[in-house]
């Protein structure tokens, strides 16, 4: 019977939002569930194109 995905832990979800938001300054988290953490990205003093590749992606720290 296969498993079902588990969502991350407080930890886990801490850690990618301290990591993410060195990088984006306010950026702040849109979801979380079993696919990872989704954040949200103010576009506000960043290019437009760099905030839209990042945009609605889930952020997973597995296998780095």
């Amino acid at each position: 019977m296969p498993t079902r995905p588990s969502l991350p832990t407080p930890k886990q979800i801490r850690e990618a939002h301290e990591v993410v938001a060195e990088l984006y300054p306010g950026a702040r988290i849109k979801q979380v569930g079993p696919e990872g953490v989704i954040f949200e990205y103010p576009a506000a003093g960043r290019a437009e194109a760099e905030v839209s590749k990042w945009q609605g992606r889930p952020f997973s720290a597995e296998g780095t």
